[in-house]
């Protein structure tokens, strides 16, 4: 299946002061490919948190319909999640007294892995994030560009078609970021799709094939690098981050 993350006229409104009505998500429609990675930029209050945690499942949209690989979220919400791997990253979300393989069998063991597949499972997640030599080592011990990449692997564990990235690069240095770069590269490559959160332009600039531009809860305008800075009216040999610069004040008035 090309099609793995289908997202039709997705809305969430949310009651403020005296009965009022925001709209967080006001009619976001696109679809995630298999080996894709998309992301979503948009200046804060723009709708993208709220978007992502409704992808997700962690919040229910008040109209709109999501199909993860056929599956309507919705109606089965734990056989979709399966299917989706989440990855917030960041220095907290393990046992840092225990291994990286005890770490990633305990949450395997959450997503529902039958026990007899835990084994393989992580032992391939930690292959595929170059962690496999330190598997037996405690999480305490690891760097920040170490952790990060075992967060990833904790989005594998369970083997997703589909994996959202919050941050993967936040806060490491320039080589565990590259390394981090060119592992999202290799997953896209294995067919997975991605869905890339990011406040550094040049994580969503080196690895998104489509970025969906969200302002005022509605998707504004979707396209590779080169469509959006025509988009924004820059030169082609302009960076990402500036051409997103000359179109955030569309963007904060959602047009």
């Amino acid at each position: 299946m090309n099609e793995l993350l289908a997202v039709q006229n997705i809305k969430r409104y949310f009651k403020g002061k005296n009965k009022t009505i925001f709209k967080a998500v006001d009619g976001i429609s696109f679809i995630l490919h298999k080996g894709e990675v998309i992301s979503f930029v948009g200046p804060n209050g723009a709708g993208k948190t709220t978007l992502i945690r409704s992808i997700s499942g962690y919040l229910v949209p008040t109209s709109g319909k999501i199909e993860i690989m056929g599956l309507n979220l919705a109606q089965k919400p734990r056989e979709a999640r399966q299917k989706m791997g989440v990855v917030f990253g960041g220095d907290r979300g393990f046992y840092n007294s225990a291994s990286a393989y005890d770490n990633l069998a305990f949450f395997a063991r959450l997503l529902n892995v039958k026990e007899k597949d835990i084994k393989n499972n992580v032992l391939n997640a930690l292959e595929i994030v170059n962690l496999l030599d330190v598997k037996d080592k405690y999480v305490g011990s690891f760097s920040k560009g170490m952790m990060q990449r075992l967060h990833i692997a904790r989005g594998l564990v369970n083997k997703p078609e589909i994996l959202m990235l919050d941050e993967p690069t936040a806060g490491l240095d320039v080589e565990s970021v590259y390394t981090v770069r060119e592992l999202i590269k290799n997953l896209k490559e294995a067919g997975h799709g991605i869905i890339l959160t990011s406040h550094d332009m040049a994580d969503i600039e080196t690895l998104a094939d489509t970025i969906h531009l969200i302002g005022g809860g509605k998707l504004v305008f979707s396209g590779n690098n080169d469509q959006i800075k025509e988009f924004a009216g820059v030169d082609a040999n302009t960076s990402l981050e500036k051409a997103y610069l000359a179109i955030t004040p569309k963007l904060k008035r959602g047009l």
